[in-house]
């Protein structure tokens, strides 16, 4: 992700999608949205739960804040 991004939004995935990590069978349950500085969408994945929550944790060890939207986490 570049470096403009400032958030990764957690939004409940309310269609079928699979997962889009490469191998990953399980269908997705969360999209996650990369936000930037002035609110704008840059990039968005389904993403299955398990994968979700790794992505959440890389980010904010990178120092860019997670918010969850409606995301029982």
């Amino acid at each position: 992700m570049s470096n403009d991004v400032k958030i990764i939004e957690l939004w409940p995935c309310g269609y079928q999608a699979p997962c889009k990590v490469r191998n990953c069978k399980t269908n997705a349950a969360i999209i996650a949205r990369s936000v930037d500085a002035g609110g704008r969408p840059l990039r968005q994945y389904e993403l299955c739960a398990t994968h979700a929550d790794q992505i959440a944790e890389r980010e904010r060890g990178r120092g860019r804040d997670v918010v969850t939207r409606g995301v029982g986490r």
